[in-house]
């Protein structure tokens, strides 16, 4: 079987993400290739449909996936016993086709099956492919079919949807929970779903130190994990307690087991240290604090002195993780890169870590896993450490 992947905004994520959600399910990465900018393509007789959809639901950098169509009048025959028949047509990606060729396949398709006396309606993309909503709203998967174009080496591909990102799960989880933090910025959902499965793991706990009003472990709790949120700031322990209980009234997540409190990373006591160490987490997923939400672009000196603050709480930080970790241990997050007039200031990793850390970015990667947006000010570079 070949499956198809249409890939989010940030390419790199997405691939790291597949990459590390396959290890997670013991399946070689070696069965993904990039066919495009937007398209990964996975090859694979040893993977189930059913394991498929599995997979692509834990997703967050993806649109939508689904098989790829050796021959097109073969995939269309089945649809000939149906009575009634919706679909549409979306090309993917970088392509010379227009909406124009779009009209001129979908009415070949019409005329083929109202010769047949089928009932036929055709959903026209807003742009060049079929929105979620569209295709949600009109039921097109469960009622027919949608038929994506993509180009790999310059010849196009077809491919049969299988799975839209159920955006609805999160516009509600982002819409309605009962608290967010806005001002101080809130870490985008989608990044915090990626974040989760960079760890290469389906179970287990995972322990956010900054976890805020709780972003990360909401995405955490509802892939399956046992929580740990820990922040300064009690405000904010109140609002992710209240989430994480809206998320079980909801029946979003069920037998999520989860423990909050307060914890000063620059002041961790022993014996709240020693309890760390016995809690055998196996993750850390987070966002340290980056410094106040940023309206206009640094000055170096501006830029400089928040780093310099940061830089203390990244190295306390680690130093907590070194004393209670182990071999295998994960830990994904995020390091800020600061718009100055003069440019982007980063800060380097490796002046946190030593030769006991591995950072897997490349394994999964080729690209930085940067997450900044057009007037960014400040971007998130994320990185994946495991303990030697």
């Amino acid at each position: 079987m070949r499956y198809f992947f249409e890939c989010g905004s940030f390419f790199d994520f997405s691939q790291a993400e597949l990459c590390a959600v396959f290890e997670s399910f013991n399946l070689s990465k070696d069965s993904i290739h990039k066919v495009s900018n937007t398209i990964l393509l996975v090859e694979s007789n040893s993977i189930t449909p059913s394991l498929m959809d599995e997979i692509f639901k834990r997703l967050g950098g993806f649109i939508r996936y689904g098989e790829v169509i050796d021959n097109l009048d073969s995939f269309l025959n089945p649809f000939f016993e149906k009575k009634k028949i919706t679909y549409g047509i979306s090309i993917l990606g970088e392509n010379t086709l227009t909406i124009k060729d779009i009209q001129r396949l979908a009415n070949e398709i019409k005329r083929g099956f109202r010769s047949s006396k089928i009932g036929v309606r055709f959903i026209l993309p807003k742009t060049r492919e079929l929105n979620a909503a569209q295709i949600y709203n009109n039921k097109v998967l469960e009622n027919g079919f949608e038929l994506c174009i993509f180009q790999s080496n310059s010849a196009n591909m077809y491919g049969k949807t299988l799975g839209i990102q159920d955006i609805y799960s999160f516009v509600k989880r982002d819409t309605q929970r009962p608290e967010a933090d806005f001002e101080m910025g809130v870490l985008p959902q989608k990044l915090a779903r990626i974040m989760c499965n960079l760890t290469g793991l389906r179970e287990g706990i995972i322990w956010d130190p900054f976890c805020g009003s709780g972003t990360i472990l909401m995405e955490a709790a509802v892939l399956g994990f046992d929580i740990l949120g820990t922040d300064i700031d009690l405000i904010a322990l109140d609002s992710l307690s209240k989430n994480i209980q809206w998320l079980s009234k909801e029946n979003i997540i069920t037998d999520t087991k989860y423990n909050i409190f307060q914890l000063d990373i620059n002041n961790v006591e022993r014996k709240v240290l020693k309890d760390l160490k016995r809690t055998s987490i196996n993750a850390i997923v987070c966002e340290p604090y980056m410094g106040p939400p940023q309206k206009k672009i640094l000055t170096e000196y501006k830029a400089n002195e928040l780093i310099v603050d940061i830089t203390k709480l990244y190295k306390n930080f680690f130093n907590v993780v070194n004393q209670m970790s182990s071999r295998g241990f994960k830990v994904v997050l995020i390091l800020p890169s600061y718009k100055t007039k003069k440019g982007w200031i980063d800060i380097n990793i490796s002046q946190f870590i030593d030769k006991k850390w591995n950072v897997l970015n490349r394994s999964y990667t080729k690209g930085d896993l940067k997450w900044k947006r057009i007037n960014s000010i400040i971007a998130r570079n994320i990185f994946i450490l495991e303990k030697r």
